[in-house]
């Protein structure tokens, strides 16, 4: 939705920077319990927990990306509805409760 309407209008960052943290707190827990262990095999161990964390952040720099790099600042154009277009669409939203409804349901 990002790419198709060229700009992060009403998107939330927040969860993802959140959740970037969260993946670059996870490598720096690995990384720390690799050198207090003297070994890396928190690494090629848990290989779940690598790959998830690594698929999580790669997908959040891509939102911050588009975020602050390239649709910052671009609001997204609404499209101009007159009334009677409004009028057209509740018509379709919203049926009158007089009507009965079918006897087959």
């Amino acid at each position: 939705m990002n790419f198709l309407r060229k700009s992060t209008n009403g998107f939330s960052i927040c969860n993802i920077l959140l959740d970037f943290s969260g993946g670059i707190a996870n490598y720096g827990q690995m990384v720390l319990q690799s050198i207090d262990q003297d070994s890396w095999v928190n690494f090629y161990g848990n290989i779940g927990k690598v790959l998830l964390s690594l698929v999580s952040v790669f997908f959040d720099i891509i939102f911050i990306i588009q975020h602050y790099v390239l649709y910052r600042g671009k609001k997204s154009s609404k499209l101009e509805i007159t009334t009677e277009q409004e009028d057209q669409i509740r018509e379709h939203l919203v049926k009158p409760s007089d009507q009965s409804p079918p006897e087959n349901v």
